[in-house]
């Protein structure tokens, strides 16, 4: 058991308000508590097919798993990168190349995310959204802002509390310049 597992059984355990529960009833909570731990950490399962050499047409699917492995995989380029490293889910998978006890058959695995929801799958798979493009603005004005402010090339004119910033505006008279803030002045910066 990993230590988030033993701190969320030890915390069960520990809860005062759990001592008049049942066995069962303590039971059930840390049955829960782990489920809940492990469906954050327990995220690659390994779907493989067997044959037995007696039978080579029929083939049999199973799925090991779930497995740990480090981080969230929530998007494909985090689970790419977790199939990169070895781990207890790849050496299951590859003790399905033949049957160990016999020394026949033969067999073939491949690593997938698992997911406690249907939702969470088609979220994973789904193709990135158009982002919005006042968000890519802010983005890259953040972006603009914070390689200005370390490389000094960048400077922003000082702005009121409220938001208002010094500014000219063109009008058929020509430009104008419209000062500080009309509500707060100059000192409120």
């Amino acid at each position: 058991m990993s230590k988030k597992e033993i701190d969320a059984v030890a915390t069960i355990l520990e809860n005062p308000e759990n001592d008049e529960l049942s066995a069962e009833e303590v039971a059930d909570l840390v049955i829960g508590a782990l489920d809940d731990v492990r469906s954050r950490t327990h995220r690659l399962a390994v779907v493989g097919q067997i044959r037995f050499p007696a039978a080579p047409e029929t083939t049999h699917t199973v799925v090991l798993g779930p497995f740990s492995c480090r981080g969230l995989l929530d998007t494909q380029p985090k689970f790419l990168k977790a199939l990169e490293g070895g781990s207890a889910a790849r050496t299951a998978g590859q003790d399905l190349a033949w049957d160990a006890k016999k020394g026949t058959g033969s067999g073939r695995f491949m690593l997938a995310p698992a997911f406690q929801r249907g939702r969470a799958a088609w979220d994973f798979f789904r193709p990135e959204a158009a982002v919005d493009p006042r968000f890519t603005r802010i983005a890259e004005t953040i972006q603009r802002w914070e390689a200005g402010l370390w490389a000094g090339e960048v400077a922003y004119d000082a702005v009121c509390h409220c938001g208002t910033r010094d500014r000219v505006l063109q009008t058929s008279a020509g430009p104008v310049e419209t000062g500080p803030c009309p509500v707060h002045g100059r000192e409120a910066r």
